[in-house]
């Protein structure tokens, strides 16, 4: 695609090349438990089209590119190299006569430079300007009514949410200060049996599990709703459906631009949600429970263990919490046992066919092994499981992780014994 109009400064030269990095990485990046678009993914389909189609856009692309680049290959570098200052005040200054234009806040491409801008603010750890961008960016979302269901829309809210679903979760695990204007408090509430008729819609989209853990009455409603969400996207990862036409439901309808920017949004969407919903229950002192368990292992399980973009910190921050908040049960019931024997599979099975094996993964499945007998026999994990969101087409490499488990369990025994 040729970008005639732009004339790089000799300083520019290399944030271009960083672009070629980038588009490798989004090629191979998985949207969700194995969905890799390939060039179908939103931020080459959508998004970088409409940077090379916009002189001031690009700039601010160039800015996201470059401050990525330099995170993934100098971490601790505490500093922004030349080039990227370089950068980012062209950056800003293009983008301040944008918004001196009528009609800014309509203007998709002032959303997206400005998001550019916060990827750069987050690889910098700059918080405090990344916090100002996100007042500005909540201001025109706010003038313009939101955004819509469109793939260009659906890819900016992606963005957006990731950035502060980021916040929220340096937040929740206190890596950075408690700031109500940043993520504000979101309300909750805790309904007891027999459930109001909107409450009881919910709890029926969600699979037998889920719906058991829902009747046990330890969720709130916005905990509910959420997972009524994750019932309504989960389908679309299947893509074996989608092919034979069978199922509307599983994504058959959609157009794959739509299914991919779709797999893109309403996961980190969700995970935003479901943090910001933890991190309320934490403000409010309300105690670890069910309800934790099962938004920290589906954010993990959603968000975290990528192969491509690596979060270390927050994935062994995140999956310490989780470990933590399961041993709190002292004495679990059926439907806490469940959710903990799924979610301590499925979450291994993101280690180590995702990321690369952790060894906090590894200890999450052990502590499931070690501590309920129903999980050391695969008929009745598989049994569990299907109660859950299940997926054939990973059955073998879920058996994989729970033999390798179970390994490990009887190496220990085969210690303890000898010892």
């Amino acid at each position: 695609m040729s970008v005639s109009w732009y004339q790089p400064r000799r300083w520019c030269l290399p944030a271009l090349t960083r672009c070629n990095a980038d588009v490798y990485i989004q090629r191979n990046e998985e949207l969700l438990l194995k969905v890799r678009p390939d060039l179908q993914h939103p931020v080459l389909s959508v998004l970088f089209p409409m940077s090379m189609q916009d002189p001031s856009l690009f700039k601010c692309f160039l800015v996201g590119a470059q401050s990525l680049y330099e995170w993934r290959r100098f971490p601790r570098q505490a500093k922004p190299s030349q080039t990227m200052m370089c950068l980012q005040s062209e950056a800003i200054t293009s983008l301040q006569k944008r918004l001196t234009l009528p009609a800014a806040h309509l203007d998709d491409g002032l959303v997206l430079s400005v998001l550019h801008l916060m990827v750069a603010d987050a690889c910098l750890r700059d918080l405090p300007s990344l916090k100002s961008h996100l007042r500005g960016i909540r201001q025109i979302l706010a003038l313009r009514g939101g955004l819509g269901d469109s793939p260009s829309h659906l890819s900016i809210r992606a963005l957006f949410t990731t950035v502060e679903f980021y916040i929220a979760l340096g937040q929740y695990l206190k890596v950075s200060p408690d700031d109500l204007h940043a993520i504000p408090s979101e309300p909750f509430e805790y309904v007891p049996h027999p459930f109001p008729p909107d409450v009881c819609r919910y709890v029926a989209t969600l699979p037998i599990g889920l719906a058991e853990a829902a009747l046990s009455a330890q969720l709130s409603v916005q905990c509910i709703k959420l997972l009524a969400s994750v019932a309504q996207w989960a389908p679309l990862v299947d893509d074996s459906d989608v092919e034979k036409g069978s199922s509307p439901s599983s994504g058959s309808a959609l157009d794959p631009r739509v299914r991919y920017c779709r797999l893109f949004c309403e996961p980190r969407e969700f995970c935003r949600n479901a943090i910001v919903l933890l991190l309320s229950l934490q403000r409010a002192g309300r105690p670890t429970g069910l309800e934790h368990i099962i938004m920290l292992g589906l954010i993990i399980t959603a968000r975290h263990l990528s192969g491509e973009n690596r979060t270390n910190f927050f994935d062994h921050a995140t999956l310490n919490a989780l470990l933590s908040d399961i041993k709190a049960i002292d004495t679990p019931t059926v439907a806490e046992t469940e959710v903990i024997v799924w979610l301590g599979l499925i979450i291994n099975w993101r280690s180590h066919f995702a990321a690369g094996p952790l060894p906090v993964a590894d200890a999450l499945l052990d502590h499931v092994l070690e501590s309920f007998p129903v999980s050391r026999n695969w008929q009745s994990v598989a049994t569990i499981s299907r109660k859950f969101f299940w997926f054939q087409s990973f059955q073998d490499e879920w058996k994989v992780c729970w033999h390798r488990g179970m390994q490990r369990f009887h190496l220990r025994q085969r210690s303890t014994t000898v010892s």
